[in-house]
């Protein structure tokens, strides 16, 4: 059980203010309760203008500048804060959150921590510290955290949730639906729990698709709520084998979503153009081709059969899997801020020795996160688009192109919920353009670079899984190992949506063609126009 510093006592946060300050404090902190910086901030400035050193008048300025999404201000004002009352554990924590605003994850990770050990019954410190750490990929290290906050309040309902997406990705799958089915036998009406448990495994029991539909047209849903419980809704359905159903509500869900933010396809397809422009074939120097030869990149469209072939490869003694780590792209954005000039269009003026050092920059996270003399997997599907970087960059590294029918990979991106990602996969012509993108620009680094990609079909995987296995570990320089035909068993943390399926041996399903039939032609009709072949 988790208990306060015994020295702890009861803190008069407005401690030597007068009387009129503290009324007006207290105002300013109801405005802060309702969301509303802008009324509070004159009635702060005008105490801090009488106390300008005081902690807790500083920490609410700093609140509302947070509020305000002035993260720069908000850090400033939390750190002068911090240094009047080091020791006071809501002030840290408060810094944490201001400092992840700002985007400086490992300081705001280290506030949290330091809040937890200066109040270890502080529960918004636990509950940031085990966000921050999922984000981070670390989903022991987040489990602990939900553990704790649920140690101080055993009915945290967002805890338990989120403890739950935790024991997914560490491959807990019965954990994890035992604790969701807890949270709803206690809560049916909650999008949360229902939305993860769907994300968990498919949900075709009448039960479930009862309670489903009973939710999906409540008319208290917000208008975001009702788009999570749509796509868990027509999911279950889609168990059920009720596909006209289905249909019909992943159609209504991925319209309301696609109201909800812009997208420009158009300059997508553009920006691919410049890039493809930027990286025309070129001889690559000899010295240089080792670099990155124990790195393999997978890359490709989204529900592709990708996260079951870095599986595969965990699977193999001799591999590393690093998941989507994104780190190609934050290094290229890097790269473009510190020149001033948005990639590609600095690529033309980058010399040998400047691709090395970017080459460099990527070896040296990877070693910081693979096992020493392992082969390293990069599973971040969108570097597909700097492949002519990465050639550069590490030259030796492999390409592994993860492909599936490219009417089962479209049909299963439109069908899934990102929560924020792969904006293109709301609408049928946007998502077959980007498909086409994707495709188009393989098909050039191809041409540019023989012999350098490798294909890793699904459906070959499906129809003989040693053969396709044995195939992908040559591809990648490893000798067969059996443990990978078996590579349910891999104890490893998984972050992507297939988290649960790749726990699960081998199975092959039925096609969406064949379930849906006429109903997916408007699809079959855009990805054909995109010169994208359908089954």
């Amino acid at each position: 059980m988790k208990t306060r510093p015994t020295n702890d006592r009861v803190l008069d946060r407005l401690h030597g203010l007068d009387a009129r300050v503290r009324r007006n404090v207290s105002q300013a902190q109801q405005h802060l309760q309702r969301g509303d910086a802008g009324q509070a901030i004159p009635l702060l400035d005008a105490a801090l203008a009488e106390a300008p050193e005081h902690f807790e008048l500083l920490r609410l300025r700093g609140l509302a500048e947070q509020f305000q999404q002035r993260s720069a201000n908000a850090v400033a004002l939390l750190r002068k804060a911090v240094d009047a009352r080091p020791d006071d554990a809501l002030t840290v924590a408060n810094l944490g959150a201001a400092l992840a605003q700002h985007g400086d994850i490992d300081a705001a990770l280290a506030a949290w921590h330091r809040a937890t050990v200066l109040d270890p019954m502080l529960l918004d410190a636990w509950l940031n510290l085990g966000r921050a750490l999922t984000l981070r990929r670390d989903g022991a290290g987040a489990k602990s955290a939900f553990d704790a906050v649920l140690e101080i309040d055993p009915r945290h309902v967002p805890a338990r949730i989120l403890r739950a997406e935790t024991l997914k990705m560490l491959g807990r799958i019965g954990e994890a639906e035992t604790e969701l089915r807890d949270v709803l036998r206690e809560d049916p009406s909650s999008v949360a729990a229902w939305t993860a448990l769907s994300n968990l495994k498919p949900l075709g029991a009448a039960e479930d698709v009862q309670a489903l539909d009973r939710l999906y047209r409540a008319s208290s849903l917000a208008p975001a709520e009702r788009i999570d419980i749509g796509f868990a809704y027509a999911a279950a359905l889609e168990a059920a084998e009720r596909f006209a159903e289905a249909f019909a509500v992943f159609r209504e869900s991925n319209a309301a979503c696609r109201r909800t933010f812009a997208w420009d396809a158009r300059a997508v397809s553009a920006l691919v153009d410049a890039i493809l422009a930027a990286f025309p074939a070129t001889k690559m120097q000899d010295e240089t081709m080792a670099a990155g030869h124990d790195v393999v990149f997978l890359v490709g469209m989204p529900r592709s059969g990708s996260t079951l072939a870095e599986q595969i490869l965990a699977a193999h003694p001799e591999v590393t899997a690093g998941g989507e780590t994104g780190w190609l792209a934050e290094i290229l954005q890097t790269e473009s801020v510190r020149r001033g000039v948005r990639f590609p269009f600095w690529a033309a003026q980058a010399t040998r020795e400047d691709w090395a050092r970017l080459g460099a920059e990527y070896l040296s996270l990877a070693n910081a996160h693979r096992r020493a003399g392992t082969v390293f997997t990069d599973k971040t599907l969108t570097n597909w688009q700097t492949l002519g970087a990465l050639r550069r960059m590490l030259p030796a590294a492999r390409v592994v192109h993860c492909r599936r029918d490219a009417l089962e990979t479209a049909w299963s991106c439109y069908k899934h919920h990102f929560a924020g990602e792969q904006l293109y996969s709301y609408d049928v012509a946007e998502l077959a353009a980007f498909f086409g993108d994707s495709l188009r620009a393989m098909r050039a680094w191809d041409e540019r670079h023989p012999g350098w990609i490798r294909a890793h079909v699904h459906e070959n995987l499906l129809a003989a899984p040693e053969a396709a296995t044995r195939a992908l570990l040559s591809t990648c320089g490893l000798p067969f190992d059996a443990a990978c035909l078996r590579f349910e068993r891999v104890e490893r943390e998984v972050h992507t949506a297939s988290a649960a399926q790749v726990r699960e041996p081998l199975r092959a399903g039925r096609s969406a063609a064949a379930r849906y039939g006429a109903l997916l032609d408007p699809l079959r009709i855009a990805l054909a126009a995109h010169v994208v072949p359908t089954g």
